[in-house]
């Protein structure tokens, strides 16, 4: 896919206090952006290197070409190595593909219209990668827009958004992944369409498959010389995960994701787990996303970038110079709730920045999902407002 890179507001500097993470948060023009924000991280967090101490990966120096002419015996110095490119990998929040969200694209007639409105920054990045709580399938008709009907099926049309967002990853591991409507007698169909229509659209999943050895391969795209792998795993609904020759999404079972981890290093340069996790509408990081975040960077992950839980939580960085982000909250979803509730209509974008095969570090944009659900910049005020909701997360988080 052809990326262009738009320019875009100010960038404010947001550094982890105590972690050395160098983040930013961006704001569109001609509004300000938000204030730098040390996000506070508890003593007892392991120290962790400055990220000059990241590891790059020596290229491979090329030799010069030979001169020709017998009488030349000088030496030709090598030619000096490229030096690593700049890759930019940026990842949203949830995205339901049914339900209002689908009715109000419907009756705009345009599947484009959950993304009009931040399009040209995802389709700036190397590699865009989005979290896919529904199924997008024509096994049944999608549910009307209910706000109590929680089956989030989306037609296949609905991967045409996607499509023109710029989308290359999406996980399909997630506790939406089998919906098929209201009319019920389907099994696995949704899900095997889901997996059909991305493919057709030229969108990567990661996360499903026929079979469990299928749902936890990753799936593997080079940029710039740079090989990464995405691996989707579940912690929800575990009644999905595949099994040995059953289709379903990825397995939340440690062994498991382990296993797949240390298989995509021999693969890869660069491993991505997309785990949905966490509790429901919670800030909250809890036990089992700490411990299994410490797991999979133990395991060789570089970076950890979960969802579900509806609101943002946390970011942090460990000392080998993994991260793990372990919320971005919704990003194209129909949580309009009549009681006003904020937390549901707020995100972030994480863009993660490598320099070959080292993760530099985080930029951390803030998003507002406005009208019709398309998710936009927010202004100065909601940016520092998110901001530190991410940080009292990180705060609060079990060691």
């Amino acid at each position: 896919m052809v990326r262009w890179r738009p320019a875009f507001g100010l960038l404010a500097g947001l550094v982890l206090a105590g972690c050395g993470l160098p983040m930013a948060v961006a704001a569109p023009p001609p509004v300000a952006a938000a204030s730098a924000t040390a996000l506070a991280t508890p003593a007892e967090r392991p120290t962790a290197l400055p990220s000059a101490a990241l590891a790059t990966p020596r290229p491979s120096a090329t030799r010069a070409p030979a001169t020709a002419g017998a009488a030349l015996t000088a030496a030709v110095p090598p030619a000096s190595a490229a030096p690593p490119s700049s890759i930019e990998l940026l990842f949203t929040g949830d995205i339901n593909p049914g339900r209002c969200v689908y009715a109000k694209a419907k009756a705009a007639d345009d599947m484009r219209l959950p993304y009009l409105g931040i399009a040209p920054l995802l389709q700036a990045a190397d590699l865009t990668i989005g979290s896919l709580d529904g199924a997008i399938s024509d096994y049944n008709p999608p549910p009307p827009c209910v706000e109590t009907h929680r089956n989030l099926l989306g037609p296949a049309e609905m991967a045409q958004g996607l499509q023109f967002a710029g989308y290359d990853v999406i996980t399909v591991a997630t506790n939406h992944a089998k919906d098929c409507g209201l009319v019920r007698g389907c099994q696995h169909e949704a899900l095997l369409d889901t997996l059909a229509n991305l493919r057709a659209a030229g969108i990567a999943p990661a996360g499903g498959g026929r079979s469990l050895a299928e749902a936890m391969a990753p799936a593997l795209i080079t940029v710039h010389g740079v090989r990464f792998a995405f691996i989707g795993v579940t912690a929800v609904n575990a009644p999905l995960w595949a099994g040995a020759n059953t289709p379903g999404v990825g397995s939340f079972r440690e062994e498991d994701y382990v296993a797949a981890i240390q298989r995509a290093r021999e693969l890869a340069d660069v491993v991505v787990v997309l785990p949905h996790w966490g509790r429901e509408f919670s800030a909250e990081i809890s036990y089992q996303q700490r411990e299994a975040a410490q797991a999979m960077v133990a395991a060789g992950a570089a970076l950890v970038v979960g969802n579900h839980p509806h609101r943002v939580q946390g970011v942090e960085r460990f000392p080998n110079g993994a991260m793990a982000a372990y919320a971005l909250g919704n990003f194209v979803f129909d949580m309009t709730w009549s009681d006003g509730t904020l937390f549901t209509l707020q995100g972030i974008l994480l863009r993660a920045r490598f320099r070959g095969a080292a993760l530099e570090g985080v930029d951390l944009l803030p998003i507002h999902i406005y009208d019709d659900f398309q998710p936009r910049l927010a202004d100065a005020a909601e940016a520092e407002q998110i901001l530190a909701d991410v940080a009292a997360s990180m705060t609060s988080a079990p060691p």
